[in-house]
């Protein structure tokens, strides 16, 4: 699998690599083990991939990995950073002329809708997390849960900021909550017809009454 064309999050991966030692060189070698963390995880799971494959894959010397990340947790952990969106500033005029397509393409981005290749990703770290405790505590779930911060934005900036905390972080939640939801019941790609529905049938009637 050729992750570099099938993963739009890939192009802006290597800005992102938390270079161990410092040099260039290193820099590129710590993108070569992600990616091919992240395309072996897509392609087997979790459970299957190993240290070893990884290095593989990497053209890289297990002791090299090993150097990096203690364990493949957390490998796996950094290579998550690298599947979630950068971090987005509400655009509040589109809150005000078009929320319902801003709020979905919010949420399509998060999820890499048509992005098959992330969401398998996705799909196999979240079912593995309740399994591998390793996993659960190399993972920092506020960098995953932090990343929903635009969705309370953008509600609140329709709003008017008159809900207040827990009722603005429950309807923020919903969108997130039904995708993480249907991804792991179904193990299928979330389509863009399924977020839009979410949007048009729930959380938009949701806000208009909770704006009264």
């Amino acid at each position: 699998m050729d992750i570099m064309n099938k993963c739009d999050f890939i192009e802006n991966i290597i800005r992102k690599v938390p270079c161990k030692i410092g040099r260039p060189v290193d820099k590129l070698r710590d993108l070569a083990i992600l990616r091919a963390a992240l395309e072996l995880v897509a392609e087997q799971g979790y459970d299957s991939v190993t240290m070893d494959a990884i290095a593989l894959r990497a053209h890289a010397g297990k002791a090299t990995l090993y150097r990096r990340w203690k364990s493949k947790p957390y490998l796996i952990a950094d290579a998550i950073t690298f599947i979630l969106p950068s971090e987005q500033k509400i655009e509040h005029g589109r809150c005000e002329e078009d929320l319902r397509d801003y709020l979905c393409e919010l949420l399509s981005i998060y999820f890499g809708v048509k992005d098959e290749v992330r969401q398998k990703v996705m799909l196999s770290v979240a079912t593995a997390i309740s399994r591998d405790k390793s996993l659960s505590q190399a993972i920092h779930l506020d960098s995953i849960t932090n990343q929903t911060s635009i969705f309370i934005d953008a509600i609140e900036c329709i709003t008017d900021k008159k809900l207040d905390n827990q009722k603005l972080k429950l309807l923020a939640d919903v969108g997130p909550a039904l995708l993480f939801y249907q991804l792991i019941i179904t193990g299928k790609p979330i389509e863009m017809e399924y977020v839009e529905h979410i949007v048009d049938d729930l959380i938009i009637p949701l806000i208009t009454l909770n704006k009264k």
